[in-house]
């Protein structure tokens, strides 16, 4: 049977949220850009197309800001799942953690007592041989 098992890089999940947050920020400067346009459009001149244009600019405008809040929540969503699974895996490290250190804490509390137990019953084996030699 082959091996199905598989190795999470913790660290390389959380790296990766770091990076999406670096994103997130990033877009700021271009929707602050964008949010300028729209609330002081170009002037195109005073010309017969003019108007056309500065309309056909203000929809544009508002497009990019449309597609900017979209590319925003996909890297938010992206983000979130990262998170989400990073945190999954790191309680379940924890948790396996826990499992192991409580079984070594039990199997330390039973070792004194096997200690005293194999020191009895190795002890009166040891002395009855012993007792046999005179």
């Amino acid at each position: 049977m082959q091996d199905q098992s598989y190795y999470v890089h913790l660290e390389s999940l959380k790296d990766f949220v770091r990076e999406l947050e670096t994103q997130i920020h990033a877009m700021s400067k271009p929707k602050d850009f964008l949010l300028t346009l729209s609330e002081h459009p170009l002037l195109f001149g005073e010309f017969g197309e003019a108007g056309s244009l500065t309309k056909a600019h203000q929809a544009a405008v508002a497009e990019m800001q449309g597609l900017l809040d979209q590319v925003k929540g996909a890297i938010t969503f992206a983000q979130d799942v990262t998170t989400t699974v990073a945190d999954g895996y790191a309680a379940a490290d924890d948790s396996v953690a826990g499992d192991i250190n409580h079984s070594s804490q039990q199997t330390g509390l039973l070792d004194p007592l096997l200690n005293v137990l194999g020191g009895v019953l190795g002890g009166n084996s040891g002395s009855n041989g012993g007792g046999n030699k005179g």
